[in-house]
């Protein structure tokens, strides 16, 4: 299930961002459960799991918070994003990747993208 509302709000790792775009999922497993012999494929849930990417812009003391919780944090950081419709998705999640850009006439942007740790609230 993915929220198509934009973003109104978003906090990781305890800082504040504002997010010019975002791309955050909750989806959930299917295991083969398929017999030999069988006509038709079978299934049953797996895991569920929350995965994404916000592009925010850049603050340098907000970039550095960021990639110090993905670079020396010893577990999960706590995630909350808020959408326009009033719906908030919260729960714990590892940072993956963080990188910034910029063009010439441009503000400078950062994406964060992060998966998931454990249950979440949506």
């Amino acid at each position: 299930m993915a929220n198509s509302s934009a973003l109104s709000a978003a906090s990781v790792a305890g800082v504040s961002l504002f997010v010019e775009s975002s791309n955050v999922t909750a989806s959930r497993t299917v295991l083969p459960t398929t017999s030999l012999g069988d006509s038709w494929e079978k299934n049953v849930y797996g895991v569920a799991r929350v995965s994404g990417s916000i592009e925010v812009l850049y603050d340098k003391s907000d970039h550095g918070a960021i990639v110090d919780a993905m670079e020396n944090a010893t577990g999960a950081v706590a995630c909350v994003f808020t959408w326009n419709t009033g719906e908030t998705w919260s729960g714990n999640a590892f940072i993956t990747e963080v990188s910034a850009r910029a063009s010439t006439d441009d503000l400078v942007k950062a994406t964060i993208s992060f998966v998931g740790d454990g249950t979440w609230t949506i």
